[in-house]
């Protein structure tokens, strides 16, 4: 069963890099293809896993019940010294044998357990890498769709508000191309002087007049 799945899996994918190699396909097909060659794998890993759950499940079941009818169908009354011995030796090989198997289960299933865990975070990779190419995609689109409207509509790309959508830095940005980019500067105000305690409303008069009077 293991096999069949992963002769299955190499199939899948040899078809899909035929189809891909053969077809003229776009980012986004490529995107797609990939996204369903993973969805496909992902299934394929989780029937493999619930068949080898099925069976280890069945494996405990039987030989419990082996064993059980097993004691049930033997009268030890009956037997002679060297028959229990020989019945002894033959439980000790039993027991060993199962042992061995149950080992070999094990094994196999942390080996398995490994390989899902390992596809899994491969799916979660990939799916991150579709929904960052989604998402630049469909920036791209939008992008694209304002610079269409902006070449059909030259004044609206004069529009400050439109122009934070085309990722413009602000002193790039320029309402009148006469006057260059914006420029922000901070407007500087004269402030009246305060009056002192021991300044006289004649003195504040005549500095005043003195400011006022025109300079040579």
């Amino acid at each position: 069963m293991l096999e069949q799945s992963i002769n299955d899996l190499c199939k899948t994918v040899e078809a899909l890099e035929v189809q891909s190699q053969s077809a003229d396909v776009s980012d986004e097909d490529e995107w797609k293809v990939r996204y369903y060659t993973q969805v496909e794998v992902n299934e394929q890993l989780e029937h493999q896993r619930d068949w080898l759950r099925s069976r280890a499940e069945a494996a405990r079941v039987n030989n419990k019940e082996g064993l059980t009818e097993y004691l049930a169908d033997l009268d030890l009354d009956s037997l002679t010294e060297n028959q229990l011995v020989r019945y002894l030796k033959q439980l000790e090989k039993d027991r060993n044998a199962v042992y061995n198997e149950i080992r070999d289960t094990e094994w196999k299933l942390d080996q398995e357990s490994k390989a899902f865990h390992k596809f899994n975070d491969t799916r979660k990779a990939y799916m991150t890498e579709i929904t960052d190419a989604m998402l630049n995609l469909e920036s791209l689109r939008n992008r694209i769709k304002i610079v269409d409207m902006t070449d059909s509509n030259p004044l609206l790309g004069k529009c400050p508000r439109h122009l934070k959508y085309l990722n413009i830095q602000p002193d790039q940005r320029i309402i009148d191309p006469r006057k260059g980019p914006i420029r922000k500067t901070a407007a500087v105000r004269s402030l009246p002087k305060l009056a002192s305690p021991d300044s006289s409303p004649q003195d504040d008069n005549a500095e005043q007049a003195a400011s006022s009077s025109p300079q040579d």
